[in-house]
């Protein structure tokens, strides 16, 4: 069982994981963006036809599901792949970039990963229910009260600016929840026998008590996201690397809270000596 830790150390731990998790990310600055690009590509390949079919044809139900299906069987393995490139990473290794395709190496290894995926896929739509609700109703109110918004582009592109900020304040804490789930790749990867909604359920015990402290974590990388928007989404690669491989240096410490010096693991990162 994992013990409660003080305030301080918490504090500590959240510091010391994005230190380390930068140093290791900025030695394979490269490989680990093109990693990332990878897991992105197939959405942006498909972005663009599927806006095509919207417009052309004014159909919904497809597109959506097709977006779905992509997400499940290809995008979700690919991130498995990633989960342990970056771990790999953050020991010290320099792992060929191929290690990003290994959630679709192998039948065993893609069925873990597309049933993994569909657990967290889960997870983040409910978690989003609630971000997506609220902004819908500010919407609606907003319509209520002044049914003109949409005849005046001015008012309606201020009410898109208003109902974006809105979103973005209310999602950060629902955010560091859906993050916690990323940590079940590592589970997975250590145990194999666990399975995926057990995973998830393992992983999101397994920040109890830090939750406040994911959140500041989050909230911490919002200048690395602005990066992103001002490098037309270049610096969004990094941001990703990043975010990913500080929760996984976070979760590690929580294993290892006297910095690995007594104990190893398989799966997770070990900070090794500078």
């Amino acid at each position: 069982m994992q013990q409660k830790q003080p305030h301080t150390n918490r504090v500590s731990i959240r510091r010391r994981a994005k230190i380390v998790a930068k140093q290791r990310v900025m030695r394979c600055l490269l490989p680990v963006m093109e990693a990332v690009l990878i897991c992105v590509l197939p959405i942006i390949l498909i972005a663009g036809p599927i806006q095509t079919y919207i417009y052309s044809t004014g159909q919904l139900l497809f597109p959506i599901v097709l977006f779905v299906a992509a997400v499940i069987l290809l995008i979700m393995p690919l991130v498995y792949g990633l989960m342990g490139f970056l771990m790999r990473v953050l020991t010290g290794e320099r792992p060929p970039l191929l290690c990003v395709f290994d959630g679709l190496a192998g039948v065993e290894n893609y069925l873990r990963s597309v049933k993994l995926g569909l657990c967290i896929f889960v997870h983040i739509v409910l978690w989003m229910i609630i971000p997506i609700a609220a902004t819908a109703g500010y919407c609606y109110l907003m319509l209520l009260r002044d049914p003109a918004i949409l005849e005046n582009a001015e008012k309606l592109y201020q009410l898109i600016l208003q109902m974006s900020g809105l979103y973005l304040v209310i999602m950060i804490p629902f955010l560091a929840r859906i993050l916690r789930y990323f940590i079940a790749y590592p589970m997975m990867m250590r145990d194999r026998s666990l399975g995926a909604w057990q995973a998830t359920r393992q992983a999101a015990r397994a920040f109890k008590g830090h939750n406040l402290h994911l959140i500041v974590l989050v909230v911490s990388f919002f200048g690395w996201q602005l990066v992103g928007m001002w490098t037309m989404g270049i610096g969004t690669l990094f941001y990703w690397g990043y975010l990913l491989s500080a929760l996984l240096m976070y979760f590690w410490y929580l294993e290892h809270p006297d910095g690995g010096e007594n104990q190893q693991s398989e799966s997770i990162p070990e900070q090794k000596q500078e």
